[in-house]
This record gives C-alpha cells, structure tokens and sequence, in this order.
C-alpha cells in the first residue's frame, strides 16, 4: 500500500512511527523494510511486501523508511539480499534458483540495495537464494555464501554495518544444512549474526570445533558479535 505513495516524505514519518513504536516495546532492531523489487508476477512471497515493480520506486522509498526508523533510534534491516523478487518459490520451503547475469543483477535487483547503503543504513539481510552468476557451488544457498556476503556486500558494495541471515529454519538452507552446520556455514561466509538456527547447542559446538580446526580463529568470532553497525546518517 505504501508503494502507491508519491511523496517519500510521508514514507518517512511511517517508518519513524514506526520506530517509536518500536522503542516503547523496547525492541531495537527492525528487520525491515523489503528492498525486493517485485518484478515477478508468479512471486509467491514478496509480491505485497515489496515497495513495488519500479527499482527507484523502490529504493527511493525503502530508503525513506529506513531514514525515518533510524531517525527514531531504530536499526533498519534492508533485505532480501542479493533481491528474492525474482523467484516462483518462497524459500521458506524451497531453495529458489535465480538464472539470472551479474550484469542483469546489478542493474535492476542490487540497486535499491547500493541506495540503501549509502544511505546509511545498519544492517543488510542475506537470502537464501542461489544465484549460479554469484557462486555457482551446488545448492549453496546466498546465506553461506562468501562470495555473497564478503566479495560481493562487503568488498564490492563497501557494506560494514552489520550482515544477519534470514531464519536458518527455513527449508530454503535447512534441506541443505542443519544440526548447527547452518550457523557455521553462515559465520564463515561472512555474516554477524545468525538468526533462528535449527540448533542453538549444536550450533555453538560446530563453531567451537572450527575454532579449533582453524577455520576460523576465537578473535574473529569476538569481534563478529561486538560488531556495532556504522554511524546512522
């Protein structure tokens, strides 16, 4: 509904109401808005969530929300990085498959998220998607992806606030991975925090025993869970 408004000014307010509703029920971090750009009619997950069809309707628009929300002391999450609009299959039962070019991905699905982030915004979700033209290791979703989350959002796009997967219980990595491999998987490629993993006691042993294996050192898990996310503007 808020697609069909014009004037991003009152896209703004929204998002700072809704940061002040947030702040009163003491919650500090939205996982929102959506920067999918809904341009697949067969979508079965984003089509409404999305701002709209338009990449600059989008951005434009999302960036707004995430101004205002940010603005009320709130951290804004722009998601579902690298763009899930162009799917047929929700990845909360599947691993949807996006055939898509890095040059045709730049210049429509990753645009409102490069406004986004230099825009400020405080954190970037990571989908579960795969996309061959990102990495083409078999049913690797996005999410454990260090060619998704460190070359491409970190290194490429100059993203360092802060990087969240979507939920880990959803079959689009869980028929791949689980039992903690999941948490692990996304750690390694690059993300901060990991949300709703299948197991939390199995997720903190795959870690440690990286540790120990020397996958990842005890100093760089440290610093991935004090991470702040970069001065909102």
């Amino acid at each position: 509904m808020l697609g069909a408004v014009q004037d991003s000014t009152l896209i703004y307010e929204v998002g700072k109401a809704i940061g002040e509703q947030c702040r009163r029920m003491g919650i500090q971090y939205n996982f929102a808005p959506v920067l999918d750009v809904n341009n697949n009619p067969e979508n079965p997950v984003i089509n409404d969530r999305s701002f709209g069809e338009d990449k600059y309707q989008v951005a434009r628009l999302g960036v707004a929300m995430i101004k205002g929300m940010q603005d009320a002391g709130i951290m804004a999450c722009a998601k579902h990085f690298p763009g899930h609009g162009d799917t047929d299959v929700d990845s909360h039962h599947d691993l949807p498959v996006i055939r898509k070019s890095l040059a045709s991905l730049d210049s429509l699905e990753l645009y409102p998220f490069r406004r986004a982030i230099e825009a400020g915004v405080s954190s970037v979700m990571i989908a579960h998607l795969n996309v061959p033209a990102i990495d083409n290791k078999a049913n690797t979703p996005t999410s454990i992806s260090y060619k998704t989350v460190t070359d491409m959002l970190k290194k490429d796009m100059g993203f360092d606030g802060i990087v969240v997967t979507d939920a880990l219980e959803m079959q689009g990595i869980r028929k791949y991975y689980s039992n903690g491999q999941e948490s692990l998987q996304s750690l390694l490629a690059g993300n901060d925090l990991m949300e709703l993993p299948s197991t939390a006691r199995g997720s903190v042993q795959a870690i440690a025993q990286a540790i120990r294996k020397g996958q990842i050192t005890r100093e760089e898990v440290y610093r991935r869970v004090k991470k702040s996310a970069p001065r909102q503007i």
